[in-house]
């Protein structure tokens, strides 16, 4: 195991923890690159992506998706 595989472990586990999602979830989804681990936002990216999973029926992939333009949404109307 490389330094960075360990890195993302821990973070992992410390994400589950604050996102409330289970440590296995949280490897999977950082596997598929729906969450940066290293992400400051991770954890409420997580948390957003289990609500979209669980309220909307949406996949791994659509909840992401749906993350991005949600995120992308709260920028934009930042700006303003």
């Amino acid at each position: 195991m490389s330094p960075g595989t360990a890195l993302v472990l821990v973070d992992a586990r410390a994400l589950a923890r604050r996102s409330g999602l289970h440590p296995d979830l949280v490897r999977r989804l950082i596997a598929l690159d729906a969450v940066d681990p290293l992400d400051l936002d991770a954890a409420a990216r997580l948390a957003r992506l289990a609500r979209l999973r669980h309220d909307l029926g949406l996949n791994v992939a659509g909840a992401a998706l749906a993350c991005d333009l949600l995120e992308r949404i709260e920028e934009l109307e930042a700006r303003r």
